[in-house]
């Protein structure tokens, strides 16, 4: 046995950690709230997760708890496996539990990093985020996912300057290829907002009358101008980030252009049909994460970055403003802000200090 882990989350992602650490050694328990916990009986009753495609078996996990001080007590890791429109939450249940000894990792990070030590403080331990979720996955029935494809992700810590020995042990959790400087540079890195916008937005009459047309699939309808919004946006937060003196190549890493100068054409042959993105579903309605989550908790802090390094974002500015009027929402206003990540009134010398050392001048 390869010790204990304490996943936080109960949706496809951390039913996918859960078993697939559960079938490599790890002692997996698992919490969900317990608003929602009572949609997980069937795992409650076997503790037993059904592991098909790219992970095979049947995993069995330690326990299933709404109690977060029973899942996370004694564990070095908490794996936090939810969309980031949960971090403040689970931030929130953690403070006064969480021990100094203990990492927090988040899958992925969406800012959770800068999020969870704004709420956690001092006593905000070691994290570590990734910059996507390393599966591609769908629960398929209660209990039981398919895993289309895996991937190496990419890490960074919080605060920068702390051991690294630690990304040894996170190495075995879970493979990745790629240290990034800081959280921030992780942050800009976000692989949904940057692939999801672009075809959500084309598509998004489709998406709405999902009901009628029967199943959507995202990614078969991943489109030439969906392509050319996605680059627009990549641009985008590239410039935000030099700004920061990062160099971004998310979609370099992810889409692999041949000659290495990312173009919307491969985008598009990266998206469009690719075996372990084709059978993935969804979005099934306009209110799916893949614009509730990814434009608050992505386009919103990348074009609120950009206002406080100078750089324009018009294409997510566009987009914010189509989202919220379609959800008759102010996304802006509700989204993460610099506040909600501790970094208001600071100039980027001062961030970039916070973000090595975890304190502020």
């Amino acid at each position: 046995m390869k010790g204990s882990i304490a996943i936080l989350g109960g949706g496809n992602g951390a039913h996918t950690m859960a078993g697939d650490l559960a079938l490599r050694g790890y002692s997996v328990r698992m919490y969900e709230d317990a608003a929602f916990i009572g949609k997980l009986s069937v795992l409650q009753e076997t503790l037993t997760i059904r592991c098909s495609g790219q992970i095979s078996g049947n995993a069995k996990i330690e326990m299933l708890t709404d109690d977060m001080a029973k899942a996370i007590d004694g564990v070095k890791f908490i794996a936090v496996v939810t969309p980031s429109t949960a971090h403040l939450s689970v931030a929130k249940k953690l403070k006064g539990l969480v021990k100094p000894e203990q990492v927090i990792l988040i899958y992925p990070g969406g800012f959770g990093a800068l999020e969870f030590k704004k709420v956690l403080g001092e006593e905000c331990p070691v994290i570590v985020q990734t910059n996507n979720l390393p599966y591609d996955t769908r629960l398929n029935g209660p209990a039981s996912i398919y895993c289309s494809g895996m991937s190496p992700v990419s890490v960074a810590m919080f605060p920068a300057d702390a051991d690294k020995g630690i990304l040894e042990e996170v190495m075995d959790i879970s493979p990745f290829d790629k240290v990034y400087q800081d959280v921030l540079e992780s942050d800009l890195s976000l692989v949904n907002p940057s692939v999801h916008s672009g075809p959500c937005l084309i598509n998004i009459g489709a998406i709405e009358q999902q009901a009628l047309r029967g199943q959507f699939c995202m990614y078969e309808h991943f489109t030439f101008s969906a392509a050319k919004i996605d680059w627009a946006i990549d641009a985008e937060r590239k410039a935000v980030g030099a700004a920061f003196g990062y160099k971004l190549t998310p979609l370099e890493d992810f889409c692999e252009p041949k000659d290495g100068v990312l173009k919307w054409q491969d985008i598009y042959q990266k998206m469009h049909g690719a075996p372990e993105l084709t059978p993935i579903t969804g979005p099934d309605s306009i209110w799916n994460r893949y614009l509730t989550e990814d434009c608050p908790n992505g386009l919103v802090p990348w074009s609120e970055l950009g206002k406080l390094c100078g750089v324009p974002t018009p294409t997510m500015d566009a987009i914010i403003s189509i989202y919220s009027l379609v959800h008759e929402r102010d996304w802006r206003g509700t989204g993460i802000g610099l506040d909600t990540l501790g970094l208001d009134g600071m100039s980027v010398a001062e961030i970039h200090n916070y973000l090595k050392t975890g304190k502020k001048a």
